[in-house]
């Protein structure tokens, strides 16, 4: 069932937009398939390794760098001169997404149905979204992916990055919906004038529309 909630970002007669902006993790995929959480594990043990601490350490050091700069990649450069390429290839890059993915045919018909370009919007290296997107039958539904590469690894929800990804796309912002289930990440482009879509269950209290299921979006952009 689509549920929705109208707010700053959305208080238009129609949700017109020509293009979708996705979150890749927990947004294209259920957060069921323990493939998020399979991830932060490898995180964990990279941290661990490469400080030369213990793991409680590491998962400590991994939630608060993902909180304070959204995304420990980031939090580890700046903290500790990580380079985000040897973050990536020692952590999520080894990770084997088809053990925890399936195809979903749902997904795909869905997305033909949307007339509006859909791209990738993640915090993710390029490498393992495409993998993701391979694991879920979608690659060939995304126009583009821009992964924390777009904004010179800079993620959301940083400022600069949504404005990178406004020139990548080549829309206004009023001409864009970014569907995501993280609301933090959804307040920049909001404060720019997205559209804003908030996938899971509905918070007591949100400025953005939100969905329950991602395969009601299409019902949702047709809504006045």
């Amino acid at each position: 069932m689509t549920t929705s909630c109208r707010g700053r970002a959305s208080a238009r007669d129609a949700i017109d937009v020509d293009v979708i902006l996705f979150d890749l993790d927990n947004t294209l995929y259920e957060p069921e398939s323990g493939l998020l959480e399979a991830g932060n594990r490898l995180i964990t043990r990279f941290i661990a390794q490469r400080l030369a601490i213990g793991l409680e350490e590491a998962d400590r050091i991994r939630v608060r760098t993902w909180r304070e700069y959204g995304a420990t990649a980031r939090g580890l450069e700046v903290e500790h001169g990580v380079p985000q390429s040897e973050f990536f290839a020692g952590s999520i890059e080894q990770l084997q997404v088809e053990k925890y993915l399936r195809r979903r045919p749902e997904l795909v018909k869905m997305l033909r149905r949307l007339p509006q370009r859909l791209c990738v919007f993640t915090n993710a290296p390029g490498g393992y979204a495409r993998r993701v997107l391979q694991a879920l039958g979608i690659a060939d539904e995304m126009d583009k992916v821009m992964d924390i590469s777009v904004a010179d690894g800079r993620p959301k929800p940083d400022f600069e990055c949504y404005d990178c990804v406004v020139e990548a796309v080549g829309a206004s912002p009023e001409r864009i919906a970014l569907v995501e289930d993280t609301e933090a990440n959804l307040e920049p482009a909001a404060e720019i004038g997205m559209f804003t879509i908030k996938l899971g269950p509905p918070p007591p209290d949100t400025m953005h529309l939100y969905l329950e299921s991602l395969t009601d979006l299409p019902r949702l952009l047709r809504q006045r």
